[in-house]
C-alpha cells in the first residue's frame, strides 16, 4: 500500500478533482477550473498512491462584520478507509488552512443522525449548535 499524503488542489488539478468528484459524486464530465481557480474555494484530497480515498471541500465567505470564515460543505472517506484516521486528517488540515489563511470561523452543518460525524467534529474542537447540534463551528482567533 503506498503512503498517504493529503494534497491542497490548485489551479492545476482539474483530472485529480475530477477522480474526487466522480468517486464521491458520482458525476463526470464537469469542467472544474472556475472551482480552481476561485480564491474562496479550498479542496483537500487524501490519496494512497492514484487513488483518492478521502476529500475536504469547502468555500470562504466574507462575513458582514468583516472577517473571513470558511464553510466545509463536505468530508468524506471512501467506506473501505474509514475509521483509520483519515477524516480527523482532513478536517484538521482543513483548519489549519483556515488559520494560515486568516479566517476567523470554520462552519458546518451535518445530519442530526450522524453520530460518527458528531463525535468526530466535538473531538477536533468543534462547538455543537443547540438544539439538535447539526451545526459545529470552530473560532480561530
Amino acid at each position: 500500500m503506498a503512503r498517504m499524503r493529503i494534497v491542497e488542489l490548485g489551479s492545476s488539478d482539474g483530472k485529480l478533482l475530477d477522480r474526487a468528484v466522480r468517486g464521491f459524486r458520482g458525476v463526470s464530465g464537469v469542467d472544474h477550473l472556475a472551482f480552481l481557480t476561485d480564491p474562496s474555494s479550498v479542496c483537500l484530497l487524501m490519496v494512497d498512491g492514484a487513488e483518492v480515498v478521502g476529500w475536504a471541500w469547502g468555500t470562504r465567505q466574507r462575513h458582514v462584520c468583516g472577517y473571513s470564515q470558511l464553510q466545509l460543505y463536505e468530508i468524506e472517506v471512501v467506506e473501505q478507509s474509514r475509521r483509520h484516521g483519515i477524516g480527523r486528517t482532513l478536517l484538521t488540515a482543513f483548519l489549519e488552512i483556515a488559520r494560515r489563511d486568516g479566517d476567523a470561523k470554520v462552519y458546518l452543518f451535518t445530519a442530526a443522525d450522524n453520530t460518527p460525524a458528531k463525535a468526530l467534529y466535538r473531538e477536533v474542537g468543534g462547538v455543537p449548535a443547540e438544539p439538535d447540534e447539526t451545526s459545529f463551528s470552530w473560532r480561530l482567533v
